[in-house]
């Protein structure tokens, strides 16, 4: 049997592109995604922005920095010495999580706390972390 061959748009089976789901968002994301972020992101998807690649990943990578850096200094800008806080998720080892601890000193980069008890390898109680491991308790439990 011969093969058929349509003109484009004839056959039903195969779409165009203004017409399918985007294959990397949903049509929802889509819809919701504004003209410049969809042209970036179609762009990279279709390979029309190789060439600068390294230096996309080194903007977003500069900037996910800068975002964190800021956070952080939010964070110790809350805290005081005399705080009771508790460690988050974002603490490591994760089994201080839902510890309480007592602020003891505060510096540009990392709080220093003391535990209510020992915990694991930090029987001494004392112990310096990153200001995004703790959460300020309101109230003194």
């Amino acid at each position: 049997m011969p093969a058929t061959v349509r003109a484009g748009g004839d056959d039903p089976d195969i779409g165009t592109l203004e017409q399918d789901q985007p294959l990397l968002w949903s049509s929802r994301d889509d819809r919701q995604l504004m003209p410049p972020e969809r042209q970036l992101l179609e762009q990279i998807a279709a390979g029309e922005l190789d060439q600068h690649l390294v230096a996309i990943a080194d903007a977003v990578q500069a900037r996910r920095e800068l975002l964190h850096t800021v956070r952080s200094a939010n964070a110790i800008a809350e805290l005081c010495v005399g705080d009771t806080v508790m460690f988050t998720a974002k603490v490591r080892p994760r089994y201080l999580e839902h510890e309480l601890a007592v602020i003891e000193a505060i510096d540009d980069r990392s709080v220093t706390v003391r535990l209510w008890r020992p915990v694991g390898r930090f029987r001494g109680g004392t112990l310096r972390c990153p200001p995004l491991a703790l959460r300020k308790l309101s109230h003194q439990p």
